[in-house]
């Protein structure tokens, strides 16, 4: 009897020691909404990617022929998802891509719905925005620069193209998440022309820069910088007195549209809170398009409450191109474009001053014509942490 009440004894001592998990696990069950007249064959291998917003890490599946989806052993807390999804049907490769957060505290039964998405003739090729520390220590990011690339088969027009900043920093909840099918920005720069002025041939692109000189060799540059952005079509430049912002005479200015914190330079956030767009604004002579742009703006009180500061909305319709870029995964909740425009984000790891960006990932190579992958999803689109390459196409 003594031996049997001591192997018990053992027994729930064991039991006892056995460490408790850390959480209780929950099942995610998704359907994605494909919408009416999705056919059923093209619903399975839609990829899901279920995001813990805390602690930074992705769980990855594909859906069922009915466009379903089960995660399982989830542990309790905030997560997105993201949706992205492609195929090709009679010669025309269709995209589409979704995106919604969840709370996860018990079982979760839930859909999510998908938008299909189309690529432009345009695209963002490459953005630079990190600067380089030059040999003193001290920051410098002159040298940033957004590149425009002409992404068909066809001779295509940059002339009245503009490049978008959004209102956002996103550090923090998009105050205007809830103006359906717009965006809302503080910068709008546009490329001058009648329309027919600046062709960009296919494979090629067009180089903004926000000073365009060698900043290699400048005495104005960065010895460590490395890009020389001479050959740049457009330049940021801010007229002010007395003139802060350097004005590269081989290189034309771009038109200054809108351009809420007026300092004296155009500078993107080198940690990556800037997210960019391009977009064909209504209008076909300069006073159309600022016709348009004064009849959308919106107000925003400002940090004291004292006034009003004024942004303009731009509808999705006349964006051609969006690339959500964040300061770190961390900051990916705060997003800021519509799954529609970028159902993803990307960002440079390595942070300012590094002399890294972010760059289109090539989809194909077609008769000596690089074509760049444009699924509207950042994160499947872009490489992170790659040595700047203005026009170059490899």
């Amino acid at each position: 009897m003594k031996k049997i009440l001591l192997i018990t004894s053992l027994f729930f001592l064991f039991v006892s020691c056995l460490k408790e998990p850390d959480y209780h696990s929950y099942q995610v069950d998704l359907t994605v909404d494909f919408g009416t007249g999705f056919l059923q064959e093209h619903k399975e291998g839609a990829k899901v990617v279920l995001f813990n917003q805390l602690k930074s890490y992705a769980i990855e599946m594909n859906t069922d022929a009915d466009g379903r989806i089960q995660f399982s052993s989830v542990e309790p807390g905030f997560y997105s998802i993201t949706v992205s999804h492609s195929f090709s049907s009679e010669g025309k490769m269709y995209y589409y891509n979704g995106l919604k957060n969840i709370e996860v505290f018990g079982n979760v039964i839930d859909s999510i719905k998908i938008n299909g998405s189309r690529s432009s003739a345009f695209v963002i090729k490459e953005i630079y925005y990190s600067g380089r520390t030059t040999p003193a220590g001290k920051a410098y990011s002159a040298d940033q620069y957004l590149e425009i690339f002409n992404n068909t088969s066809e001779i295509q027009y940059a002339d009245g193209i503009s490049v978008l900043e959004h209102e956002s920093y996103g550090t923090g909840v998009n105050f205007w998440a809830n103006i359906k099918d717009t965006i809302v920005v503080k910068m709008i720069w546009t490329i001058p022309g009648d329309g027919k002025q600046v062709p960009v041939l296919p494979g090629k692109s067009i180089l903004l820069a926000q000073d365009g000189i060698n900043h290699r060799d400048d005495p104005n540059g960065n010895p460590l910088s490395p890009v020389n952005l001479g050959n740049a079509d457009c330049e940021f430049y801010v007229l002010k007195q007395p003139e802060a912002d350097l004005d590269s005479p081989a290189v034309p200015n771009l038109i200054e549209d809108l351009f809420v914190f007026r300092g004296n330079d155009v500078v993107f956030h080198v940690r990556g809170g800037s997210a960019f767009a391009i977009a064909k604004i209504p209008g076909k002579t300069n006073d159309e398009r600022k016709t348009y742009i004064n009849k959308n703006l919106v107000s925003k009180a400002s940090a004291s409450g004292s006034n009003n500061t004024y942004f303009v909305k731009i509808a999705n319709e006349y964006v051609l191109d969006a690339v959500e870029v964040v300061i770190s995964e961390a900051h990916a909740i705060y997003k800021r474009f519509p799954p529609e425009l970028d159902a993803g984000y990307t960002y440079v790891a390595s942070g300012s001053g590094s002399g890294k960006c972010i760059r289109r990932k090539i989809k194909e190579i077609t008769d000596g014509r690089v074509v760049y992958q444009d699924t509207n999803n950042s994160t499947e689109d872009f490489l992170k942490d790659v040595d700047p390459r203005p026009k170059i196409y490899e």
